[in-house]
């Protein structure tokens, strides 16, 4: 049974709240950073290319206090402390990623977010994405549109793929595994106009829906990564699958999202098997 639009207002309100929240945390870290380097703790959860910070945990925290206060029956999923209640079956599961973008943030590097997707029975079906330097937050829920700052967007009229301009991320295993992303990189550099990489999923996603990207892809992708974004992308009328075409973008950590017009050749790029070099 499909939310009502009441229902689905009521939490995107709330989201939107929290994400502004936990904003103003990733904010205060940035300033601390910026202001000196010499006094700021950097942990990593597994090699040096994956970073946390105390400001990833504090906003998770208080992501999930406020998330466990306002839907109780929700269960939640968090990049850094993962399942938080026995409620794992719960048909509503938020996916949430307190700071997606540590390694810009500890640099003080001003392009990361705060992210929080809702699913039901496993379907995203309304996302957050707030990033606090530049005060620009997106949002939107199934069959309610996207909005950024509350107005409106649309993904590009970009034609082909050819005068595209994409985006992309690599995976943190990149120095040791063949699956990096590498050669679907360089293919896309002499297929594109131009590609990106700027380490944010969330946003990268949210700049297709907006219209200053048309297109990203990228594999070995977490859904506390993608899931809001999916929303935001598909209710601003673009295109959103994995490698295949398909819907298993979450189950099969990869995505692809486009302006619609370009997906298909974007696909075709990743399944080329011709020479990169």
């Amino acid at each position: 049974m499909m939310l009502s639009t009441p229902h689905l207002l009521n939490v995107l309100g709330q989201a939107i709240a929290i994400a502004r929240g936990a904003g103003a945390i990733l904010r205060e870290g940035y300033v601390q950073i910026a202001e000196s380097r010499t006094s700021f703790v950097v942990d990593y959860k597994a090699q040096d290319v994956d970073p946390v910070t105390e400001f990833d945990r504090r906003s998770e925290a208080y992501i999930v206090d406020a998330l466990q206060r306002c839907f109780p029956d929700h269960a939640i999923i968090g990049e850094e402390g993962g399942v938080y209640s026995h409620l794992q079956r719960a048909r509503f599961q938020w996916q949430v990623d307190p700071l997606d973008g540590t390694v810009n943030f500890a640099h003080s590097f001003p392009v990361f977010s705060v992210s929080l997707g809702l699913l039901d029975e496993g379907v995203p079906v309304l996302g957050v994405v707030y990033s606090p330097i530049h005060d620009e937050l997106y949002s939107a829920a199934v069959g309610l549109g996207a909005t950024l700052n509350g107005r409106p967007i649309r993904v590009s009229k970009t034609p082909v793929l050819s005068l595209a301009l994409l985006n992309t991320g690599f995976p943190y295993d990149r120095r040791t595994s063949r699956e990096n992303n590498f050669e679907h990189f360089l293919r896309f550099q002499r297929a594109a106009q131009e590609v990106r990489r700027v380490g944010s999923a969330a946003l990268d996603l949210c700049w297709v829906a907006c219209g200053r990207m048309d297109g990203y892809w990228e594999l070995k992708i977490k859904p506390h990564d993608i899931a809001a974004g999916i929303v935001i992308v598909r209710e601003a009328g673009g295109t959103v699958t994995d490698f295949d075409g398909g819907d298993q973008m979450l189950a099969r950590h990869e995505v692809v999202a486009s302006n619609g017009l370009i997906h298909q050749a974007m696909l075709s790029v990743l399944h080329s098997e011709e020479p990169v070099l």
